[in-house]
């Protein structure tokens, strides 16, 4: 934000009957006002740009997270998601906001689970990790790994939640390749050893052969 410059103050008339040195008091104290009031501006502006980077900042980790996150109060309402959140569920940050935490999930037996983990938390417990499904954008549920943690303000009171988590989709298809590539390995290797049988075999019977041939 550009420095505005105050205007500069109207000249003041030396009102009749008051001493010079007493008016050159006030001019001079007025002048220190003046400049308080323009260092004042000037510092306002400074952090003023300076809380807008944080925040725009912040707002750039929020949306680069691959994680979904999910801030709410203490009656369970969203206050605030990032990106990913957002494209899963297929609705927007404003749509989110306000909403109730339970509306995100996908059946009664979630709303239980996260519930328990809520409270386990509410007992003074730094955080809890549990698994629930949340109803992605064409309404299927999609598997989530939550760990939850109490969320507080500057004053160190409780202000509701923090809930960060990975659809486990991701996990569980990475798993899969893995276990499909593991016994695709484990097929080479009895091929491979089937292979080295054989070989070894195929040495042998030639060898008994030879001594067939040349019988000592």
């Amino acid at each position: 934000m550009p420095h505005r410059t105050p205007p500069p103050l109207p000249p003041l008339e030396h009102p009749e009957g008051m001493d010079e040195s007493v008016w050159l008091d006030v001019i001079q104290k007025m002048d220190e006002v003046y400049t308080q009031l323009v260092a004042d501006e000037v510092a306002l502006e400074a952090k003023n740009a300076e809380l807008e980077q944080t925040q725009q900042f912040l707002m750039s980790l929020l949306s680069s997270m691959s994680d979904v996150l999910i801030a709410c109060d203490q009656q369970g309402r969203i206050v605030e998601t990032n990106a990913a959140l957002c494209e899963l569920v297929g609705r927007s940050d404003a749509a989110l906001r306000g909403t109730p935490l339970a509306a995100l999930l996908a059946d009664d037996e979630a709303a239980a689970r996260l519930r328990h983990a809520l409270e386990a938390v509410l007992a003074e417990r730094p955080s809890a990790t549990v698994q629930v499904d949340l109803r992605d954008a064409q309404g299927q549920p999609v598997p989530v790994d939550l760990n939850c943690t109490p969320r507080r303000q500057a004053d160190g009171r409780r202000a509701g939640h923090v809930l960060v988590g990975r659809p486990l989709g991701e996990i569980q298809r990475a798993y899969q390749a893995l276990r499909q590539a593991h016994e695709a390995l484990k097929r080479t290797q009895q091929q491979l050893l089937h292979s080295e049988k054989m070989a070894s075999l195929g040495r042998l019977v030639a060898g008994v052969a030879h001594e067939l041939n040349n019988p000592i």
